[in-house]
């Protein structure tokens, strides 16, 4: 048997999965290869320690320890699958509020009145207690000084209104 074959098996050896015959080659092989005698004995020596170390025993405790902590863990659980199924009776209710509301709301924003563009546009520039007077038709040509002065006025007629003195 060649090496490359023997090193192929080592690792079937040590789990014990090889057959009768393939044990018997195996063996014959080490018996006349002194290096992969020496690798199988490397490669095989973490489970003939294990083999030799008694296996361990948990606390008498321990398994008290374990039920404990697992029923807490399984109150926790119960509570957030509470809120999972709470969650999956609601989520439809509340998708479904929510399309009764937007189409109340397109329906009021359809069926009102087309804004008239013009009387808004208008209500920027007269003030609510002279609605007779435009502010900028008052000053001659529009420019950035007239808008200015014109805002400027405004407020100032707010805070007479505002304050009472």
């Amino acid at each position: 048997m060649e090496c490359n074959a023997v090193r192929d098996m080592i690792f079937r050896r040590i789990d014990g999965e090889l057959s009768e015959v393939e044990k018997a080659q195996f063996d014959a092989h080490l018996a006349e290869c002194s290096f992969c005698a020496r690798e199988y004995r490397l490669l095989s020596l973490p489970s003939r320690i294990a083999q030799g170390i008694p296996p361990f025993a948990p606390s008498p405790y321990f398994y008290r320890k374990l039920r404990i902590s697992l029923e807490g863990e399984v109150q926790k659980a119960a509570g957030w699958q509470a809120i999972f199924g709470l969650a999956r009776q609601v989520i439809p209710a509340l998708a479904g509020i929510t399309l009764a509301l937007l189409s109340v709301f397109a329906y009021v924003q359809m069926s009102g009145k087309e804004p008239d563009f013009y009387k808004a546009y208008n209500r920027v520039f007269i003030t609510e207690d002279q609605p007779h007077r435009m502010m900028l038709a008052d000053q001659g040509d529009i420019t950035d000084e007239s808008v200015l002065r014109a805002i400027a006025e405004r407020d100032s007629n707010l805070r007479r209104n505002k304050d009472p003195k």
